[in-house]
């Protein structure tokens, strides 16, 4: 008897390290995930004060917002002009014209000589691969070039160029390449580390999704629990969750890519072969039908002694305040 009574004891006392286990791991990754986007979430660059050189331009480019799937990058392109290069007005003496590469459109960049130097808007191409994702990586080699004039008058003018900006959840870094080559400067971009957490956190929620199922599925095919068919409904609704889940991702990486061919089509089969378990469960465990009863309609009470009793007729019975009438009492004279 002390051995049969201390075998729940066990069972329960692992099933508590258990569920404690799975406590710790859950706030051991939400904690880590919180940490990584609080450090780690986006990298800064702060190009500072850019002064352009004497009788020459400065070029900010100016980070805002990262297309993977181009791959391209939309950047804000500032020019601060030497004063010798501008008039009484603020505007440029000549027409100033900007080459800057590489480029979707391949166009230069021109300010005339009737307007302030405005900023402009473009989109620098990148070499990468978002099928990697999340942990494709992007680079691009940017050129820079000013010259003023046209025609003979057409000439070059001295030009420096400075990268900064942020964009949410990229890590960007940027440094001059070879300064022999002119303004040539090398940009680089990656997923941050909390991003890529929250990814990877994405992809084990759809692998949990199927595993679930394969256990409530068997449980019930194996008669450990007793079936219910609205478990069919639940393992329906976790296949339809799947595409959801899969559009959630961050940076939404196209279809066809390697979290689709390793892990949401797999997914996607897995719980179908789930919900078969669960017909064949269905089909299998048959409950034969309740024996046929007796009793009338709701709410009538089955025949006998009572029913035949509250069958008879009110005025054969006794008011239920008036005394049931005396029996006359039985006659011993004759007996003996």
């Amino acid at each position: 008897m002390p051995h049969l009574s201390s075998q729940p004891r066990t069972f329960a006392s692992t099933r508590r390290w258990i569920v404690v286990a799975g406590i710790a791991v859950f706030a051991a990754m939400y904690a880590g995930l919180v940490v990584a986007y609080i450090v780690n979430g986006t990298t800064t660059i702060d190009a500072g004060e850019v002064d352009p050189p004497d009788g020459g331009v400065a070029v900010l480019v100016t980070a805002r917002a990262i297309n993977a799937a181009t791959p391209e990058m939309d950047v804000d392109v500032e020019v601060q002009l030497s004063p010798s290069l501008l008039n009484d007005e603020g505007n440029p003496n000549e027409k100033l014209t900007l080459t800057l590469e590489p480029t979707l459109d391949d166009a230069d960049i021109i300010w005339p000589t009737d307007r302030r130097v405005q900023i402009r808007s473009e989109k620098i191409a990148f070499d990468g691969d978002i099928q990697d994702w999340p942990f494709d990586r992007y680079s691009s080699q940017v050129y820079a070039a000013a010259w003023v004039g046209e025609g003979a008058n057409f000439r070059y003018v001295d030009t420096v160029m400075a990268f900064d900006g942020e964009i949410q959840g990229w890590h960007l870094a940027a440094g001059e390449l070879d300064p022999t080559v002119g303004v040539l400067l090398g940009v680089s971009s990656q997923r941050s580390i909390a991003i890529m957490l929250f990814g990877i956190s994405l992809v084990a929620v759809l692998i949990m999704l199927p595993l679930t199922c394969w256990i409530v599925g068997l449980k019930l095919y194996r008669e450990d629990r007793l079936f219910e068919a609205g478990f069919l409904g639940w393992i329906a609704a976790m296949l339809f969750a799947t595409i959801p889940i899969r559009n959630f991702f961050p940076g939404s990486p196209p279809p066809g890519s390697w979290v689709d061919v390793l892990v949401t089509l797999w997914v996607v089969v897995a719980l179908t072969v789930a919900l078969v378990i669960g017909m064949a469960a269905f089909i299998r465990h048959r409950r034969p039908n309740p024996p046929p009863t007796t009793h009338g309609p709701p709410g009538t009470s089955p025949p006998g002694p009572d029913r035949e009793a509250s069958d008879q007729p009110a005025r054969d019975r006794p008011a239920p305040d008036q005394p049931a009438p005396d029996r006359p009492a039985p006659d011993h004279a004759g007996t003996g």
